[in-house]
């Protein structure tokens, strides 16, 4: 069978009513993904469901204005060859598996003047949020569109047409791009005093409704970056607005008002949109580093210690990886921080899953199954076998913790996969998650462990107050796994129960000190431990003096000459 392909079609996104502001997603992140696999390449003649969804896509991507058949005719191939040409590629009319990954993930169709429609409205958009665009968001390619892509291009180092080619928007849609100098002759505008109840309450992103949005969206609009209508929803225009008041502050332009942005946008100090933009700070370090545990069916999330590295253990999921079958292969992956609130799986039984979250074209972190876009209707197989190999290649979780990993594990973050750790069953039973909740139709909360007892591991109990067995826990056994991974012998997580990799480990301590290696904790191997414990942390007594040998010539002090009184005769 042929390995797994994963093709990524977004659709129209579904916004609720009554948000007025926007229509369109951030780049990168989606409403609605199609994941489709086994894919094949395509050509004349071809005909198939296949057929129908790439002839949707590329109507989607307007490269193909005739009807969606599902048959591969002279139109789809002329289309086909469009997209080739637009992306310097052999002009054969044939879809292979790489073009088809082109087409299926965030391609783009060349613009030029006199065009119209979304995509032209996202392409002034971007334009406006760099600096480079200042009329209205009209969805008309007209003059003053070609203007702004000229100047893009002249600052870029592309030759200036002003037609966004596919060259032009893959570099503007880019994060590496040169951002247009004002001109420091410009008398910039006062700034106007900040609302008096311009107080943070929290963190604030794409999605938010609130009446702190109404606030940011306010002040960006005196400022110069913001030209819609204050409606208190944060959407696309919102989201591009931060961008490029953070990117003109110095700030990190991520389209997130926490409180260094919040308290930079109603500072007195505040550069303003026809301002001179400060110098972008030294960027952060990446937050988070995953770990993608085969062997126990865990996720790993490190985040940055004292030194700047992933070693602090964060988060642990419990997740279903692919099967044999469909492998989540095992390496290294760097996210592009491509993301989905829904994924479609219609080559599996037309399921669904929650946060989506790319890895590589083939895999993703995801929750487990649902049906039709309804949380209320999970798939219950998929929830059983969390925990345990159950993918056609993908990282299930439960719905909390695919939320949590779509929400703080974003573009850049290194993700690895292993196949070749040891197994660690302690780690596995202290991360369980919480039963499922039929009322809730989701897990309920991942009980929050107790704090880990003092570890001393030169003063052990006085006397052993019982023996250990599968199953115990405790502060005797969390001492007893402490001391034994101490002197090499047990290899997994400290977590106080004792599990079958403690027992391993006191069958391997049994055998390397002639005990009955039978895994089990008794009295007596526990006393066993506790005396060597004591005896090498037990000074040594002084050497004694020892006789010398015999045939040794022994130096001795010469005695002293004391004189000797001597009677003296009577006269």
């Amino acid at each position: 069978m042929k390995r797994l392909i994963a093709l990524v079609l977004a659709l129209l996104c579904i916004l609720p009513s009554g948000i007025m502001e926007d229509d369109v997603t951030p780049q990168g992140e989606q409403e609605v993904v199609v994941v489709t696999s086994e894919g094949r390449p395509l050509q004349y003649g071809d005909k198939g469901d296949d057929v129908k969804q790439l002839q949707t896509r590329l109507k989607d991507l307007r490269y193909y204005n005739g009807p969606v058949t599902g048959n591969y005719l002279e139109q789809t191939r002329k289309s086909i060859r469009a997209v080739q040409e637009a992306y310097g590629r052999t002009a054969d009319g044939i879809a292979d598996l790489e073009l088809q990954e082109i087409i299926y993930g965030d391609a783009h169709r060349p613009l030029t003047k006199g065009d119209r429609g979304k995509e032209v409205e996202r392409l002034q958009t971007r334009l406006s949020e760099i600096g480079y665009y200042w009329g209205k968001i009209s969805g008309n390619y007209l003059e003053g569109t070609t203007a702004a892509v000229g100047h893009f291009q002249e600052d870029n180092g592309i030759k200036k047409t002003g037609l966004a080619d596919v060259k032009t928007l893959m570099k503007l849609y880019s994060d590496d791009i040169v951002m247009p100098t004002p001109d420091p002759n410009t008398t910039p505008k006062p700034v106007p005093t900040p609302p008096p109840d311009a107080e943070f309450a929290g963190i604030i992103s794409y999605g938010s409704k609130t009446k702190q949005v109404s606030l940011i969206q306010e002040r960006l609009t005196v400022l110069g970056f913001f030209d819609r209508k204050i409606t208190g929803g944060f959407y696309e225009h919102t989201h591009a607005a931060v961008k490029k008041f953070q990117q003109y502050n110095g700030l990190k332009p991520d389209g997130v008002v926490g409180q260094q942005t919040w308290d930079v946008l109603f500072s007195l100090d505040v550069v303003r949109a026809d301002g001179i933009p400060k110098p972008t700070l030294e960027p952060d370090l990446i937050p988070y580093y995953v770990e993608v545990d085969v062997v126990n069916q865990l996720i790993k999330v490190f985040s940055l210690d004292e030194n700047r590295e992933h070693t602090k253990l964060e988060k642990v999921f419990w997740c279903s990886t692919g099967t044999p079958g469909f492998p989540s292969r095992p390496g290294d992956y760097i996210l592009t921080g491509r993301r989905s609130r829904w994924a479609h799986f219609p080559n599996w039984g037309g399921g669904t899953a929650a946060w989506w979250l790319r890895i590589d074209r083939e895999i993703a972190f995801h929750s487990v199954i649902y049906a039709n876009y309804d949380l209320k209707r999970p798939n219950m197989n998929s929830v059983r076998k969390l925990g345990s190999v159950a993918s056609h290649g993908c990282i299930r979780l439960t719905l909390a913790d695919a939320k949590w990993m779509y929400d703080n594990i974003g573009a850049g973050t290194l993700v690895r996969i292993y196949d070749d750790g040891l197994k660690d069953p302690e780690l596995k039973a202290a991360t369980k998650p919480g039963d499922f909740n039929k009322k809730t139709f989701a897990h309920n909360p991942t009980p929050v462990p107790t704090q880990a007892p003092h570890y001393d591991g030169s003063n052990p109990p006085l006397t052993p107050q019982r023996g250990l067995k599968s199953k115990d826990e405790g502060e005797d056994v969390y001492w007893l796994q402490s001391k034994l991974k101490e002197m090499g012998h047990y290899k997994g997580t400290v977590t106080g129960t004792y599990l079958e990799g403690t027992k391993n480990a006191v069958r391997d301590f049994q055998k390397s000190n002639g005990l009955n290696a039978n895994g089990n904790t008794d009295v007596k191997t526990l006393q066993f431990l506790y005396d060597l414990v004591r005896a090498s942390n037990t000074p040594a007594p002084p050497p004694l003096p020892t006789d010398p040998p015999e045939n040794q010539v022994v130096d001795t002090p010469e005695e002293e000459t004391v004189p000797t009184a001597t009677a003296t005769p009577a006269p």
